[in-house]
C-alpha cells in the first residue's frame, strides 16, 4: 500500500496549466512514476494525456442525464446535470495507451496508474468505471519485477482546483471500495535521478518441440520461459557501480553518468530442461542486448 505520493512540481504545475486552458470538460491519462515498496511511497514525475482514438473520439467525456425543460427551471437544470454527469472513458484505448508508453520508458520510471481531470460529481459518479480502467492500464503496462499490487488515480478537480490521489488495489473482483485515500504533496522529484549505463550480453538457446511430442509448445511460450529465467539470474546479480560492490542496496549519491558492471554466479544451462534429440525440431539462438 502507498501511504503517500509526492509529484514533481514543475511537471505538475505546467500539466494543471495546460489543462485549464484547455476547453475540455473532462480528461484522462497515465501518471508516470515510480512506486517504491520500501518505503509505502510513490513518486510522479509527470502526467501523460491519453490521444484521441483511432475514430477521433476522446478517451474520455462527459455524459449528461436527459433534460426535462417544463418541470424545472434553468437553476435547477444546472444542479442537476452537474450533479448527474458521469464519465465515459474508452477502458481499452486508455490500456493500449499505457502499453505502448510503458515500451518507451527507461530502467525505474514506468506508467504507475491513470489521472483524470473532471468536476468533483462527475468524479464521484465515475469511481467503478475509473477503477476498471486503473486496472486495464496495470494489466496492459505489466512487468516482471513488479510487486505492488496497487495504482494511482489522481483526481484534478476544476470547481473547485485541487488535486486528490488514491490506491486502487488490484484485486480479482474490482469494486469502487478498491479505491483508499493516500496523502499527496509536490515538491522536487526528479533532481534525485541519476543515471546508470549497463550493457548486458548473452546468447539464448531455446529447444523448440515438435508438434507430436508430449511437451508441446509455442514458440511464444519457449521464448517467454527463457527470458523469464534470464530475468530470475539478473535479479540475482551483484551490482558494481563505479568500480564499487554495492553492498545491501545502498544509495548512490554521487551526481553524473554511472558505469554498472554485473557479477553473475557461474551457472550452465541452468534453467534448460534435458530434452531428447529426436523430440527437438531446431533449436532458436537470439542475442539480447540490455
Amino acid at each position: 500500500m502507498v501511504k503517500a505520493v509526492v509529484g514533481e512540481e514543475s511537471q505538475l504545475q505546467l500539466a494543471e496549466d495546460r489543462l485549464s486552458r484547455s476547453s475540455e470538460p473532462a480528461q484522462v491519462g497515465l501518471v508516470i512514476g515510480k512506486l517504491n515498496s520500501a518505503l509505502d511511497r510513490g513518486f510522479v514525475f509527470d502526467l501523460v494525456p491519453t490521444p484521441q482514438n483511432d475514430a477521433g473520439q476522446p478517451a474520455c467525456s462527459v455524459l449528461e442525464p436527459a433534460k426535462d425543460n417544463k418541470k424545472k427551471g434553468s437553476k435547477s437544470k444546472s444542479q442537476t446535470s452537474d450533479s448527474s454527469s458521469n464519465l465515459v472513458i474508452d477502458k481499452d484505448w486508455v490500456a493500449e495507451h499505457a502499453r505502448q508508453v510503458s515500451r518507451m520508458m527507461v530502467g525505474g520510471i514506468k506508467v504507475v496508474g491513470i489521472y483524470v481531470w473532471a468536476s468533483e460529481a462527475a468524479f464521484k459518479n465515475s469511481t467503478m468505471v475509473l477503477c476498471q480502467t486503473v486496472k486495464g492500464v496495470a494489466e496492459a503496462a505489466s512487468t516482471l519485477e513488479d510487486d505492488l499490487d496497487v495504482r494511482l488515480l489522481i483526481h484534478i478537480c476544476y470547481s473547485p482546483r485541487r488535486w486528490t490521489c488514491r490506491n486502487c488495489t488490484l484485486s480479482s473482483n474490482i469494486t469502487s471500495s478498491s479505491l483508499r485515500p493516500c496523502d499527496f504533496k509536490m515538491g522536487r522529484v526528479l533532481t534525485s535521478l541519476q543515471t546508470f549505463k549497463c550493457l548486458y550480453n548473452f546468447d539464448l538457446r531455446l529447444p523448440i518441440y515438435q508438434e507430436k511430442t508430449s511437451k508441446s509448445e509455442t514458440l511464444v511460450d519457449v521464448l517467454c520461459n527463457g527470458i523469464s529465467n534470464y530475468v530470475k539470474e539478473l535479479q540475482g546479480a551483484k551490482a558494481v557501480i563505479d568500480g564499487n560492490l554495492v553492498v545491501n542496496d545502498e544509495a548512490c549519491t554521487t551526481e553524473g553518468l554511472h558505469e554498472v558492471e554485473l557479477l553473475l554466479p557461474f551457472m550452465k544451462d541452468m534453467y534448460i530442461e534435458a530434452c531428447s534429440q529426436k523430440d527437438v525440431e531446431f533449436a532458436k539462438q537470439a542475442r539480447y542486448y540490455l
